[in-house]
């Protein structure tokens, strides 16, 4: 039996959401990710493409992330198309902490079966 542990698994009902296919946490992970990939930082069209998301959702979990000092806008003067969002140190923690538990519970896991 093959168990797939994903961001949201580790942190299950703390972001659970009334999503039918992914729930906040899977969400905020692509967001991250996303982000992460760039070293210049994202736009806003850039996380909303690689995210899968709409421009609803998106203007959402960009405004909880930047509140919660995950993430922050490089330029938030200019367009939504220059202007870019890189993550803190904190939304790198948070990132270096999801992968670790997921590591752990994959391992975990492994041992069980």
């Amino acid at each position: 039996m093959s168990v797939n542990l994903s961001f949201s698994w580790v942190f299950g009902r703390i972001f659970h959401s009334g999503f039918r296919y992914r729930d906040r946490a899977t969400i905020i992970g692509d967001i991250l990710g996303s982000v992460n990939s760039d070293p210049r930082g994202k736009t806003k069209t850039g996380i909303m493409r690689s995210a899968n998301l709409s421009l609803e959702q998106t203007n959402k979990y960009i405004d909880l992330l930047l509140m919660c000092g995950v993430l922050k806008g490089v330029d938030p003067w200019k367009s939504q198309e220059i202007g870019r969002y890189k993550l803190t140190e904190k939304g790198f923690r948070l990132i270096k902490e999801s992968q670790l538990w997921q590591f752990m519970l994959e391992n975990a896991s492994r041992t069980i079966r």
